[in-house]
């Protein structure tokens, strides 16, 4: 625990080895881990006791929680130093309810596996981003495999769930020639835009969405 403190206070500089151990080596919340998962649903029960039902600024109005960041993680990234995910400071935290970006190593199914152990019922709304590949989806047996993967993520209780089809390859021919790309929308939050009217850090967060290539 020392050496993780010093190496999270010291944004991982001459702890690389330490930070690749984690993010490769440690479970993560987002791939149906029960030990990873547990953890995430004690901290959300946490965080709903903390919130809910506690009074604000209106007469008799009380904070509800919920989970929907829409842009807001990439600002509290900005000013967020390292944490022992092994997430450099200043780098966005996850949207939402999704997994930390590059965490959810098994797969979309995986994902919403975990976020099922959640209570969405206890948050005003949460919110789940996948990004897919063009080419896992180019028949219809491949979309009614994504139509079966959204039913299930309801039927175990989820609550909103939302796709982007790209690859990242396009993702960073579209920064460096914005007008060859002047067409290509992206679904953010709980908006869509053009990926070129978006600034450089809310491209960036796109680009770093965890590419599945598999249901």
């Amino acid at each position: 625990m020392e050496d993780l403190l010093e190496g999270v206070t010291a944004n991982f500089k001459g702890k690389e080895v330490m930070r690749q151990m984690i993010m490769n080596r440690t479970p993560f919340f987002g791939n149906d881990d029960d030990n990873a998962d547990d953890i995430a649903v004690r901290v959300y029960d946490d965080l709903v006791a903390t919130i809910d039902g506690k009074p604000n600024i209106k007469e008799g109005g009380e904070y509800h929680l919920n989970m929907l960041s829409t842009t807001c993680h990439i600002y509290f990234g900005k000013v967020l130093g390292a944490t022992p995910n092994g997430r450099l400071a200043g780098k966005s935290i996850s949207d939402g309810t999704s997994p930390s970006h590059g965490a959810d190593t098994n797969g979309p199914t995986a994902v919403i596996k975990s976020l099922s152990k959640l209570d969405h019922e206890k948050s005003g709304g949460t919110l789940l981003n996948q990004r897919f590949l063009p080419s896992l989806l180019k028949k219809d047996e491949d979309i009614h495999k994504l139509g079966q993967l959204i039913r299930s993520y309801f039927h175990l209780g989820g609550h909103h769930i939302q796709f982007n089809i790209v690859d990242t390859a396009t993702l960073l021919a579209a920064q460096q020639s914005p007008d060859d790309y002047k067409d290509l929308l992206v679904r953010m939050a709980g908006y869509s835009d053009y990926f070129n009217d978006m600034n450089e850090d809310l491209q960036q967060e796109i680009i770093e969405r965890t590419e599945n290539d598999a249901f």
